[in-house]
């Protein structure tokens, strides 16, 4: 990471933690408004960028008194996928 990348991280830490606008901090600390734009534009977009994919392999042991789920949980998003949910869907496609 450059110096001027890790300078401009800085000032976007710096800024969050003052609650000001981007306005009234840039005011406050000399620094060109449109700059400011510029790398928080650039600084969204890195981190909206996925940058690869993990696979994580998930083996479950199934107690036959239990109904086998799979919950997946994603910020506020919550599915829930239970057995008989599958062998529902598999009768369904045959």
């Amino acid at each position: 990471m450059s110096d001027k990348h890790l300078e401009w991280q800085s000032r976007m830490d710096q800024w969050r933690e003052s609650r000001l606008s981007i306005a009234a901090w840039c005011r406050k600390e000399n620094i060109n408004t449109h700059q400011m734009y510029y790398w928080k534009r650039k600084f969204d977009q890195q981190r909206d960028t996925p940058s690869s994919t993990d696979w994580v392999e998930i083996s479950q042991s199934v107690n036959n008194d239990e109904c086998p789920s799979l919950v997946i949980k994603i910020d506020k998003l919550l599915v829930e996928v239970t057995s008989v949910a599958l062998n529902y869907e598999a009768k369904v496609k045959q």
